[in-house]
This record gives C-alpha cells, sequence and structure tokens, in this order.
C-alpha cells in the first residue's frame, strides 16, 4: 500500500475546520470556475472562427484561379481568362475537389424610384445553384439559367433591398458605363434576397448570371473572370497552390481565398491572442488556488506532520502526502465542471 496516497485521500476526503474547509471550498469552487471559463473561451473563439471563415469560404470558395495580376486590389473587375475543359480538368483531377464554378464581376449602379447604390455585379454560371452558397438565401429563390440568352434575375443582399427599397419580384435597373462613355441601361428583376452577415459582402455585392456580364463587358461566350473552387477541407487550398498553379496555362494563378481577402482572416487569427490572453488570466488564478488551497492543508496538518515525523516516517513520504493532494483536488475541480 502507498501510505502517502492513502494519507493524502483521507485529508482531502474528510471534513475539516469551519475556517479551513471554507477556504478550501472557495479555492475548489475558483479553480473550477476558471477551467470552466477557459473551456467556455476556447469553445467560443473557434467556434466564431470557424462560422465567419465558413461564411467567407461559401461566398468565394477555398481557392480562386484568375488571371495573374500582382497590383490587383481585393475588390475589382477581373482580367478576363478563356475558360477551357483542359482547366476544368487540371482542377478535377485536384483530391478533395467538390465544387468548381467559373464567375466574373463589373461595377455597376443599381437604381429604383428614388433610390440609387454602386456595387459589384458578380456573375456565376449554372453551377452556382450547387453551390454553398444557398445557405444564404432568406427569401425568393436562387438564380435561374434559361438554356439560352441570358438570365434578367438579379439577387440582392436584404440590407440592400431594404435600402434601395425593393422586394423579391421588383424592378431595378441597372447602369453600367460601356467603352467608358458609353451608358447604357438594362431592367432586372429580384428573384432572391440573401444575408450573409457579412456587412462588407451584403453591401457591396448582387449575383447575376455570368451570360449578362459577358454582354455588359463585351466579353466572348468563352471568356469568364475565373474559377472559385472548393475543397472537402479548407486547408487544402493552401497545400495545394502551387502544385494546381504549376499545371495551370502560363498566366493563370491559383490562389488561396485567404490570401486574396486577408484582412478578414488577418482579423480572425487575432482573435487567437485573445484566447491566450484569456486562457493565461485563468491558468494563473487556477494555480494560486490550488497552491493556496494546499498551503492550508498543510498549515492545518502540522502537528501531524511533527507526530510522523517521530515516529520516522522519511521526509520525502511526507513531501509525497502532500504533493500527492494537488491531482487529487484537480479530480474534485474536473468533477465540478
Amino acid at each position: 500500500m502507498n501510505i502517502s496516497r492513502y494519507i493524502a485521500n483521507r485529508i482531502v476526503g474528510q471534513k475539516h475546520s469551519s475556517y479551513s474547509g471554507f477556504i478550501v471550498r472557495l479555492a475548489t469552487a475558483a479553480t473550477a470556475v476558471s477551467v470552466a471559463t477557459m473551456i467556455v473561451t476556447v469553445s467560443l473563439v473557434n467556434g466564431f472562427q470557424h462560422e465567419v471563415s465558413d461564411k467567407v469560404y461559401s461566398f468565394w470558395g477555398h481557392m480562386r484561379v484568375q488571371a495573374l495580376e500582382p497590383y490587383r486590389s481585393m475588390v475589382a473587375e477581373e482580367t478576363p481568362i478563356h475558360a477551357s475543359d483542359s482547366v476544368e480538368n487540371i482542377l478535377a483531377a485536384q483530391p478533395g475537389i467538390q465544387h468548381v464554378q467559373a464567375f466574373g464581376a463589373r461595377s455597376v449602379v443599381l437604381r429604383t424610384a428614388g433610390q440609387f447604390d454602386g456595387v459589384l455585379l458578380k456573375g456565376v454560371d449554372l453551377r452556382f445553384a450547387s453551390s454553398p452558397f444557398k445557405r444564404f438565401l432568406k427569401a425568393g429563390t436562387m438564380l435561374q439559367f434559361p438554356d439560352s440568352g441570358y438570365s434578367s434575375q438579379l439577387m440582392l443582399s436584404e440590407s440592400m433591398a431594404r435600402q434601395l427599397q425593393v422586394n423579391v419580384g421588383d424592378t431595378v435597373s441597372t447602369i453600367f458605363l460601356r467603352n467608358g462613355e458609353d451608358m447604357r441601361s438594362r431592367r432586372q428583376v429580384v428573384c432572391g434576397l440573401f444575408s450573409t452577415g457579412i456587412e462588407e459582402y451584403d453591401k457591396n455585392f448582387v449575383l447575376a448570371d455570368l451570360r449578362f456580364l459577358q454582354r455588359l463587358n463585351l466579353w466572348t461566350s468563352a471568356q469568364i473572370g475565373g474559377y472559385e473552387v472548393w475543397f472537402d477541407e479548407p486547408a487544402k487550398a493552401s497545400l495545394l497552390e502551387k502544385g494546381i498553379t504549376k499545371a495551370l496555362p502560363q498566366g493563370i494563378v491559383a490562389s488561396p481565398i485567404a490570401d486574396i481577402y486577408p484582412n478578414i482572416f488577418d482579423w480572425l487569427g487575432i482573435q487567437n491572442q485573445t484566447k491566450q490572453i484569456v486562457i493565461g488570466i485563468m491558468l494563473a488564478v487556477a494555480i494560486i488556488n490550488l497552491i493556496t488551497c494546499l498551503l492550508i492543508l498543510v498549515l492545518e496538518r502540522t502537528r501531524m506532520v511533527a507526530l510522523l515525523a517521530a515516529i520516522g516516517m522519511p521526509q520525502q513520504s511526507l513531501r509525497n502526502i502532500f504533493g500527492t493532494m494537488l491531482p487529487v483536488l484537480l479530480a474534485v475541480v474536473l468533477l465540478l465542471v
């Protein structure tokens, strides 16, 4: 039998004097609260980071394949590339690919009766209907793509719809410049309202048929802004980036969305510092509480220590008695949590 462990279990398990018992219970409860706070903090921060990043990925995909533009700003119109089966076959051959769709962008102005707003029109193709974006749909339907011509439908965010004072089924005018000086206008019908929860996207983007955007930009039917790619795991975008870029035709690159929109992902990374600070403070509180509790138990057992030393118990065994109390107290704390 381990005498030190036996005595430690008896000390922790028996009732103490009113003063020391209160201190031990208070220290144990405070440690339990500290551990619970650490668990809740880690869960909330991790959940928040996952939810925000998942919304960004649902809007843009995990990777974007487009023309090489080193000095391009985050929100701008793309230099067109030619859609080809060879590029799509390269993407389809990558491990973990879940979804690929073509897209393009064009700056336009939306106008209704007495209201107008400048936005970035994002054109999407037929594959958009099965993309993860459909989780953001709040009212109406997703874009419908006719077999010929182009769709005159438009998807707005709920906040933009309130600003323009329109709803599902209403008509808006899309105003754009052609050749830099010729102003044109097209009438479109609002088919659905979405809400990503990210104000930067909800205020700046509307969705339309890619073929409509090709007409606005005077592109051919084979020209697109690029491809959006979804993987089964977001981390694969960074791991496969260089390999995909090498396999693509010259002038076309693959870039993870985290690199294209670093403002959001850098902000999410800052949350890790907050998490570490809270965990550090709570860990210090828990350690101080346990040490205080242990010191009180040691001071209360001064006579017992003297008696055990007098009958010949080695000093190492005496130290083991109180050293064994620490894991016992931790077990009690975990049970309380």
